[in-house]
C-alpha cells in the first residue's frame, strides 16, 4: 500500500542489514516522535499490515513499527528459523532505531512471536498484547472451536515442508491471479462481524495489499511459518514477566477464545479481554482499544 498519509501522519520505510547479513524490511507509521510500539503481522502478512486510518495511531501518540518477518515482503528468508530466532531480529531493529524500551503486539500467527519476545526481552518491554493469537496446537482441546477449513489448514501445517511447498505455491498463484475472488472467499467464511469489517473498502484494500506483499518473493516464509505454528513452543510461558493483554472474540472460529484462555492460564501477568461477537478481523474495529494500553508511558 502506497497511499498518501493524512495530514500530520508520518510514514517511512526502511531496510536493516542484520548481523548475519540478512535484510529486514519495516515500515514506521503514525507519530514518528511518539512512543515506539512494534507490531507483529499475521500469516500471511507483511509490513503493510495495520489499520488503514493512520490518524488513529497518530492521535494516540504511537510510533508504529511493523517489520516483515523472514521470507515475507522484502525481508530475506532464514533457513531453519524457529520461534525463538525472531526476538533477536526485533532487538537488532530496536537498537538500530535507537529505541530502548517499547511496547509490542501481534495478531493471529504473530501472537506466538509476541510471547517469545516477551519471554526473551524481559524488562525491555513496557507492555505486550496478543490479539487473536494462536496458542500451542499440540495439546488437549487445541482444535476446539476451530472451523473445518482451518482445522484442515492446521493439520497441513504439520506436513513436511517439501510436501507442503507446492500446495502453498499453487494456492498463492490463485490468490495473486484473482485477488477479488480470494477476498470474496474470505468474506464468505467470515463471521457476521468480520463481514461488516471487510465491507469497508479501505480495510478490504488494505487486506489485499498486505496479502499481496507477503508473498512477493514466493511462499518460503509462509511455508516455514506453517512448520513453526505446528511445532512446540520451546520456552515456558510461566516465566513471562510484565502485563500481557489478551484480546479474543467469541465469533472467531480461526483462533477461537479457548486459545486465549490457555495462554491466560499460563502467563502470570495476563490481562484477559474476551469479548462477545466479533471475529478474526476485530483488530480493525478495536484498533484504538488495543493500542491505548500500549501507548501509556511507564511512570
Amino acid at each position: 500500500m502506497h497511499s498518501i498519509p493524512p495530514a500530520g501522519v508520518q510514514v517511512r520505510e526502511g531496510v536493516l542489514r542484520l548481523k548475519d547479513g540478512r535484510r529486514l524490511a519495516y515500515v514506521e507509521s503514525g507519530d514518528l516522535d511518539g512512543l515506539p510500539v512494534f507490531f507483529i503481522h499475521g500469516n500471511p502478512g507483511s509490513r503493510y499490515m495495520r489499520h488503514p486510518d493512520d490518524r488513529l495511531t497518530y492521535r494516540l501518540g504511537v510510533r508504529l513499527i511493523t517489520p516483515d518477518r523472514p521470507g515475507y515482503g522484502l525481508s530475506d528468508y532464514q533457513s531453519g528459523r524457529t520461534l525463538l530466532d525472531f526476538p533477536s531480529d526485533l532487538e537488532q531493529l530496536a537498537n538500530a532505531l535507537k529505541v530502548d524500551r517499547f511496547s509490542l503486539f501481534g495478531v493471529s500467527a504473530g501472537g506466538p512471536y509476541v510471547a517469545a519476545s516477551a519471554w526473551h526481552l524481559g524488562e525491555r518491554l513496557l507492555r505486550a498484547s496478543i490479539v487473536s493469537g494462536a496458542a500451542p496446537l499440540k495439546r488437549p482441546g487445541g482444535m476446539e472451536g476451530v472451523n473445518r477449513e482451518y482445522r484442515n489448514a492446521y493439520a497441513l501445517a504439520a506436513w513436511p515442508e517439501w510436501l507442503l511447498h507446492p500446495l502453498m505455491a499453487m494456492h498463492d498463484r490463485q490468490v495473486r491471479a484473482q485477488p477479488e475472488r480470494a477476498l470474496a472467499a474470505l468474506i464468505n467464511h467470515a463471521s457476521e462481524d468480520d463481514r461488516h469489517v471487510l465491507s469497508d473498502p479501505l480495510i478490504a484494500a488494505q487486506v489485499q495489499g498486505w496479502r499481496r506483499e507477503a508473498t512477493r518473493r514466493g511462499v518460503a516464509g509462509m511455508r516455514r511459518e506453517a512448520h513453526i505454528l505446528a511445532s512446540p513452543w520451546d520456552f515456558p510461558l510461566e516465566e513471562i514477566r510484565g502485563e500481557v493483554d489478551l484480546w479474543y472474540w467469541e465469533g472467531d472460529s480461526i483462533v477461537p477464545p479457548q486459545m486465549g484462555r490457555y495462554l491466560a492460564s499460563r502467563i502470570p501477568g495476563a490481562v484477559p479481554h474476551f469479548l462477545p461477537g466479533g471475529g478474526h478481523f476485530s483488530i480493525y474495529s478495536h484498533w484504538r482499544d488495543i493500542l491505548a494500553p500500549l501507548a501509556r508511558r511507564s511512570p
